[in-house]
C-alpha cells in the first residue's frame, strides 16, 4: 500500500474514534515511521512495506489508547527547537511558546554582560533551552525535583547543541545562593488537584501528575516561589510566570505582597491570561 493510501485508512480510524485532526496525526505517524518529511512524503508517495506497516499499526494503536502522540513519536516542536519527550515529563504546550517570546522582547532591552535565567520547575527544558538557543550571552539554570525530567532536559541540550544551559535536580531555589538571577522564568504545576480528574484522557492517564498538581487551589508553587524570589532576584531583576485560567488576580496579590509589582500581562490565543510578567517594587 502506498503512503498516502495508508494515511487515509489511518485518518478514518482516527476520525471514528473522535480524535481532533486525525489526518495531520496520521501524517505524522507515517512520516515518522518511513523517515521522510511531509514533501517527500506528498512527492514520493512511497510504497509502505509489511515490516513499517506492522509497526504503523502498532503506533496507531498507542494511539487509539490516548496516548499522547508526542510520546509515541518521541519529540514535539516548541519555539525554534525539537524536544524530546516521553513518559515522566510533561509535554511542552504551544501557549507557553508566549513566555519565551516575551522574554526574548524584554531581555534584549537590556543590557547583556553577565546575565543569568534561573528556569524554576523547567520540566522538559524547553524555556529554557528555547532562550538559551535565542540569546547565547545568557547564562541558563534550569531546575527541576524530578530526576527524569532532568535526564529529559540535559539530552534536549544535547540534541539541540546548546552550550549555555545548564541543568540541576533541586527543589525550586534550594540549590541555589541568594541575589544570583537577573531573570526567573516559571512555568509550574498550577491545575487544582480536584480537577486533574476532568482532564481529557491523554493528560491525566499519561503526564506525570506531579508536574499538573498545583494543590488545592492551583496555587501552591506561585506562594512558594513569590515567597522566596525577592532574595533570589538581582535589583533590576523581573520574573515571567506561566499562570492558569483565572489565577491573575491572586497571583497578583501575592507578588504585591511578597515585593514585586506588574510589568504586563499577556493572553495567550483563547483570550486567557497566561503569562505575568513582574520586577521588584
Amino acid at each position: 500500500m502506498r503512503a498516502l493510501k495508508k494515511i487515509q485508512e489511518i485518518s478514518k480510524k482516527l476520525k471514528e474514534n473522535n480524535f481532533e485532526f486525525p489526518e495531520k496525526e496520521a501524517q505524522d505517524i507515517v512520516c515518522h515511521v518511513l523517515q521522510i518529511d511531509k514533501i517527500k512524503l506528498y512527492s514520493l508517495n512511497p510504497e509502505v512495506d509489511k515490516k513499517n506497516s506492522e509497526k504503523i499499526a502498532k503506533l496507531v494503536q498507542r494511539r487509539l489508547k490516548r496516548e499522547p502522540l508526542q510520546y509515541i513519536l518521541g519529540k514535539c516542536d516548541f519555539f525554534n527547537i525539537q524536544i524530546k519527550v516521553g513518559k515522566g515529563v510533561l509535554i511542552p504546550r504551544p501557549e507557553t511558546e508566549i513566555l519565551v517570546e516575551e522574554f526574548i522582547k524584554i531581555a534584549k532591552k537590556k543590557d547583556k554582560e553577565g546575565k543569568f535565567l534561573l528556569d524554576l520547575c523547567t520540566g522538559s527544558g524547553c524555556i529554557a533551552l528555547a532562550i538559551a538557543k535565542n540569546l547565547t550571552y545568557l547564562k541558563v539554570f534550569g531546575v527541576d525535583i524530578s530526576e527524569e525530567a532532568i535526564k529529559y532536559a540535559r539530552e534536549n541540550k544535547k540534541i539541540n547543541n546548546i552550550s549555555n544551559a545548564f541543568f540541576i535536580v533541586g527543589d525550586l531555589f534550594s540549590p541555589f545562593r541568594d541575589n544570583s538571577f537577573s531573570y526567573i522564568t516559571a512555568n509550574p504545576p498550577y491545575v487544582k488537584t480536584e480537577e486533574i480528574e476532568n482532564l481529557q484522557a491523554e493528560i491525566k492517564k499519561y503526564e506525570p501528575k506531579e508536574a499538573l498538581d498545583g494543590g488545592l487551589t492551583g496555587l501552591d508553587y506561585y506562594e512558594k516561589i513569590l515567597k522566596k524570589a525577592f532574595n533570589y532576584l538581582l535589583k533590576e531583576g523581573v520574573i515571567f510566570l506561566e499562570i492558569g485560567i483565572n489565577q491573575s488576580n491572586v497571583i497578583r496579590e501575592m507578588a504585591n505582597v511578597n515585593g514585586f509589582e506588574i510589568i504586563k500581562i499577556v493572553k495567550d490565543l483563547a483570550g486567557i491570561e497566561r503569562v505575568m510578567i513582574l520586577k521588584r517594587s
